[in-house]
């Protein structure tokens, strides 16, 4: 009997337990969602032409306490960029879960965070093409009037449409320790601590042999928090430390040397609000903290992680300022973030009739010295500096104002070498009626690396309530002269949306939530549905 139906069987052993204890009086309720994306490549030498789609069926049912849902993916053959071992037709997600009011029990496939990600955090993001949920059994408890939650799991990380031969056991607590001792006073104190050991028992054999022994079967890894918040004041403060895990520390042109080694990571976040100003400073240190659910030499698909480790700097939404963006360097790096915020009110000068607001954030990152061939030191691996105007000018009028001043070494720093390029950006939104809006793009990007120069521009229309239309053209006259152009229709109506769309898309990184995976250049038509029901 394999895994997965032993799974199945403890969740119908469960819901046939606890739905005998439900009140027969309680209502039954039954929600689901349909989600179909679509492409056809029909470039002429495309390795990609032909049809591709990714879809997926949500079922939820819940009477009283008890619940119970199964999600369906069919991959026909996946989108251009998305992991190829999802082909074909599984349910990878099926659960049956009991709420007890201070207790709560699931059984089956769950997605989980303990604290920040550090250590885990499973979730579904579906434009990376990304579910990296556990199968198996978690609980969860509240105390002492909610001052004190414990968490524990035991579970199987997903693979493609089936699981990966890894086992992850552990447990997350959260105090809230003033709110026990001090009722009611103005500080707020929470202590948080997780433990986390991730047994595999298969293991890539390449390892073993780059090794010159077997991998560990267990990694350890545990996380100590603490948060602080009084008035306008927030802290946050976290340290993690991870047992060896195979790894690789010299990366170059000729080979790679592997070893086993620990890691640690340290964040550090002051978030201040006052009046018209708030602001939040980061600081983050990793080391060696790559969590797979299954490790590997060959190539790493994007759900294979067990935790969260987001780009440390702004995660960009405009075209070409998204263009090469940065990924978190996993095996080290060292980092700082800043964003302030300021509101101009209303009627003052500068504000206007309508206020103005202004952003201005900026971050700085290093990758590791001792990670780098050849270096002593720590090198730059990325920094910016973004400032953003929004301005309200009349009740039909409104301009934002962006700059992206970027400096991105390919190479995480493992080179001196680094690209430059400065973005800007100015959008309006114009409400031509009550049902008509209009929303416009103009973007220009310099650099003397890379492809240089490039430009875009994008035109939206909405007609309320349902429908949208719009056109966008990314145009590289630096070097390549090439036309990265998009045009789209869609319509919604209450919960059901479809869009459908024709261009061509640039080979690059795509990146979502600070979380990027690689996205080949196709040319072609698209089809998006959404429907629940």
């Amino acid at each position: 009997m394999t895994f997965r139906d032993r799974i199945l069987l403890v969740a119908l052993a469960a819901a046939w337990l606890f739905h005998g204890t439900a009140s027969a009086q309680q209502p039954f309720s039954f929600h689901g969602s349909l989600e179909s994306n679509s492409v056809y490549d029909d470039e002429g030498d495309s390795p990609y032409k032909g049809f591709h789609s990714n879809n997926y069926l949500k079922l939820t049912a819940s009477k009283g306490r008890f619940s119970a849902g199964l999600q369906a993916e069919w991959y026909p053959d996946p989108m251009p960029g998305f992991d190829l071992s999802l082909k074909g037709f599984g349910v990878p997600l099926k659960y049956v879960a009991w709420d007890g009011g201070n207790w709560q029990v699931t059984a089956g496939d769950f997605y989980e965070q303990f604290g920040s990600g550090l250590i885990l955090r499973s979730w579904e993001d579906r434009d990376l093409g990304l579910s990296n949920s556990l199968g198996g059994l978690r609980l969860s408890a509240d105390f002492l009037d909610g001052a004190l939650s414990l968490k524990g799991l035991g579970a199987v990380p997903r693979s493609g449409l089936g699981y990966a031969s890894t086992g992850v056991f552990g447990g997350d607590a959260v105090l809230s320790l003033l709110q026990l001792i001090a009722p009611g006073s103005a500080h707020a104190l929470t202590l948080e601590g997780s433990v986390l050991d991730r047994y595999e028992w298969r293991t890539d054999e390449d390892i073993a042999v780059l090794l010159g022994a077997p991998a560990p079967e267990n990694v350890l890894l545990y996380s100590a928090r603490m948060s602080y918040a009084w008035q306008s004041l927030l802290v946050k403060a976290e340290y993690v430390g991870k047992g060896k895990d195979f790894t690789a520390v010299h990366q170059n042109e000729a080979s790679d040397t592997y070893t086993l080694s620990g890691g640690k990571a340290a964040t550090v976040e002051v978030n201040y609000a006052s009046g018209p100003f708030s602001g939040t400073v980061s600081w983050r240190y990793l080391d060696n903290m790559a969590s797979r659910a299954y490790r590997t030499t060959g190539t790493l698909g994007i759900s294979n992680t067990l935790n969260y480790l987001p780009a440390l700097c702004q995660q960009q939404t405009y075209m070409l300022a998204g263009l090469n963006p940065y990924e978190t360097y996993v095996e080290g790096e060292n980092g700082i973030r800043g964003d302030f915020y300021y509101r101009f009110r209303r009627g003052s000068a500068l504000g206007g009739k309508y206020g103005m607001k202004l952003h201005v954030g900026g971050s700085w990152i290093d990758a590791l010295g001792k990670v780098l061939p050849r270096r002593d030191g720590n090198y730059l691996a990325y920094r910016d500096l973004n400032i953003d105007l929004d301005r309200t000018w009349s009740r039909r009028f409104k301009t934002t104002f962006f700059v992206s001043i970027q400096e991105n070494s390919p190479t995480h720093g493992n080179r001196k070498a680094t690209n430059a390029q400065n973005v800007f950006v100015l959008e309006g939104l114009n409400k031509l009626s009550r049902t008509v809006s209009l929303r416009w793009e103009l973007q220009y990007l310099y650099s003397e690396e890379l492809t240089r120069d490039w430009m875009a521009g994008l035109l939206e229309v909405g007609i309320a309530p349902s429908w949208s239309l719009s056109v966008s053209d990314m145009y590289n006259h630096g070097d390549t002269k090439e036309h990265y152009w998009n045009a789209s229709v869609a319509y919604s109506k209450e919960s059901f949306r479809v869009m459908l769309g024709y261009g061509r898309r640039r080979e690059g990184m795509f990146c979502s939530g600070g979380v990027c995976r690689w996205q080949p250049e196709y040319k072609g038509a698209s089809l998006a549905l959404q429907w629940s029901f």
